[in-house]
Order: structure tokens, then C-alpha cells, then sequence
């Protein structure tokens, strides 16, 4: 919510008013506060709230498993959705767009890993037509990916960066939203009075909240949890990869970046028809009988595990997925 707000702050600092519009992609996932559900790219977290903020508008997800391309090459599949964020800037008038909000890695909509030229080339075209590009760090900042940052994993620096989670892993509840030198410096060298920043909530700045982040970041460099976080995540991968030659259930296996991965199930492999809920739900069931809790978002297992996860961890997770799947 503070980044959408202070891009369009930001804009009018610089005399740009009409910059007022949001573009995001679809499969994205941005919070349940007004104007993330507005900019999210999941229906389960709109239909029920529309109408939501106009002016928000999603592109296709470079989702190599469904995309409306037919496309299941990586590479080529960025490609067409560049092209296709480059087609809704044209249409929209980049004069009226203020910011592309995105996630490095997509997470709640089923850990979609972009090819690696895939944000570079949308930190590229959003620089090329005067729009703020604001990374949704709230699940990859501080290791997840293998990284410091999703965006540092892609080699991109975005505008804005929103985090929260392992910002200070659970012991708090904090979030963060940091700014780049050039839009930091609009704010401050403002003398209009105009940069004065409406964003504010009971708890912001909370000095416990605060000593929990610095402890939290401080603990987590010493740990060199991203490259834990590296390592385990190929070895969760190359698994999944073994269980998806074991299973026809395993249509499609995702990850490669970091400690995100995810299954996504299907009742019939050629078809990609989803799974029936009744058989997701006894996956779920038999994996956390065999010693896991796993997560199911529709057809999805998502899995991040904890940062510190050992090999060993790893072997049992893969080993309840195991015995999950089996008794689909």
C-alpha cells in the first residue's frame, strides 16, 4: 500500500499528475489491503471485493506450464510477455502510468521462476518510459532465493522494494519499504511542501519491531542463509524433478531459485487437467501422517521451507512428499 502510494507522490513531486495507473502481472500476488488486491493477479483474492482501484492493469506471467501463448520455452516466454507489457504501456500512454509492481519469484500464485532475462527486461522498458518498478520482496528479500534479494538475484535494482517476513522471520510483526538514491532524493529535496508523506499506521516505527529487524538481519548474514538456502533449494529441486518421473499426478515441478519451489498436480498429464480437491487434500494428509506439513493452494504444493533447513531436512521433506503423492 505505501509503495503504490508514494509512486504516484512521487510522479507529482516531478510534475507528472497523470501518472496515477498501476500495471502488475497476472498470477501475482501483492497483499488483501485495497490497493494490492487491486494490483494482485488472483481472482480469489478480487471477485468477492470488486469493484477494486481503477487504473490497475495485469499482463500475462511468464508461467511456462500455462500461458495463453502455448509457449513452453522460458526464454521465448519472457520475451512475449515483455512484449505484451511493452503493448499495454503503448495502449495505456506511458504518461499516464506511475509504477510495474512484481514479485522476483511469484509465490502464493504457484512459485513461478521467470527466466533470468526476464526482469532485467522490465526493470529495462519501465526505466525506457519514466515508470517506477517496485519489487514485492515480502517473500524473496533476505536469502529466500538463494540471494540477499529476488531482485540481486535477477541483477536488477528496482525503485522501490517492499519486505516484510524474514525481515525479522516471524519473532515481530514488521515490514519495511525501502527507496531507491533517486526517488529518496525527490522526497527529500523537495521545498514545496508536497513531500510530506501521508502514510502512517498505530505501530509504524516500532522501536521493539525495529531491534528485532537489525537482530534478525544481523543473524542472518552471520548464518549465510542464502547460501544454505541455494544449496538445499537444488537438492529440494533435483527431488522434485525424481518425483515427477515417479508420479503421473506431478505435472509440472517448479524452482531452481532458492528455497521456492513447487508440484503442481493433475489428474491428467496430457490434458494439465487440476487435480480433484479430495485428492490434494489426501497428499496433504499422508505427507504430514509421513512427517511434513505441506501446503496446498489449489493444484499447487508450495514449498519454502525454513532458511536453515539442513540436507537432512530436506531428504525427509522429499521423502513424506513421497508417500503423499502415492496415496493420491
Amino acid at each position: 500500500e505505501v509503495a503504490l502510494r508514494l509512486a504516484r507522490q512521487y510522479h507529482k513531486l516531478r510534475g507528472n499528475a497523470g501518472r496515477v495507473k498501476y500495471l502488475s502481472l497476472k498470477k501475482g500476488y501483492h497483499g488483501v489491503h485495497f490497493g494490492g488486491a487491486s494490483v494482485n493477479g488472483n481472482a480469489n483474492f478480487r471477485t468477492a471485493y470488486e469493484p477494486l482501484l481503477p487504473g490497475c492493469f495485469q499482463i500475462p506471467a511468464p508461467y511456462a506450464y500455462r500461458n495463453p501463448f502455448g509457449e513452453t520455452d522460458p526464454e521465448r516466454l519472457a520475451q512475449k510477455c515483455a512484449a505484451m507489457l511493452e503493448d499495454e504501456i503503448a495502449f495505456q500512454g506511458p504518461e499516464t502510468i506511475a509504477a510495474m509492481i512484481m514479485e522476483p519469484v511469484l509465490g502464493a500464485g504457484g512459485v513461478i521462476v521467470p527466466h533470468e532475462s526476464f526482469m532485467p527486461m522490465v526493470r529495462e522498458i519501465c526505466s525506457r518510459h519514466g515508470i517506477l518498478l517496485i519489487a514485492d520482496e515480502v517473500v524473496t528479500a533476505f536469502g529466500r532465493t538463494g540471494s540477499w534479494t529476488g531482485s540481486r538475484h535477477w541483477g536488477v535494482q528496482p525503485d522501490m522494494m517492499c519486505t516484510a517476513k524474514a525481515i525479522t522471520n516471524g519473532y515481530f510483526p514488521f515490514g519495511a519499504v525501502m527507496l531507491s538514491d533517486e526517488v529518496a532524493e525527490t522526497f527529500e529535496s523537495d521545498e514545496s511542501g508536497k513531500a510530506s508523506i501521508g502514510s502512517g499506521y498505530t505501530y509504524s516505527g516500532h522501536p521493539v519491531g525495529a531491534a528485532a529487524a537489525i537482530a534478525c538481519l544481523k543473524e542472518t548474514e552471520r548464518l549465510d542463509v542464502a547460501a544454505n538456502a541455494g544449496a538445499r533449494g537444488r537438492e529440494l529441486h533435483d527431488g522434485l524433478l525424481r518425483l515427477k518421473e515417479k508420479y503421473d499426478i506431478v505435472g509440472d515441478v517448479r524452482g531452481g531459485a532458492g528455497l521456492m519451489c513447487a508440484i503442481e498436480m493433475v489428474s491428467h498429464p496430457e490434458k494439465k487437467t487440476p487435480i480433484e480437491k479430495p485428492r490434494g487434500e489426501a497428499v496433504a494428509r499422508a505427507a504430514y501422517e509421513a512427517g511434513a506439513m505441506i501446503r496446498i493452494s489449489g493444484p499447487n504444493i508450495i514449498l519454502s521451507p525454513s532458511l536453515v533447513v539442513t540436507a537432512q531436512d530436506v531428504e525427509e521433506i522429499l521423502a513424506a512428499l513421497d508417500a503423499g503423492l502415492s496415496a493420491a
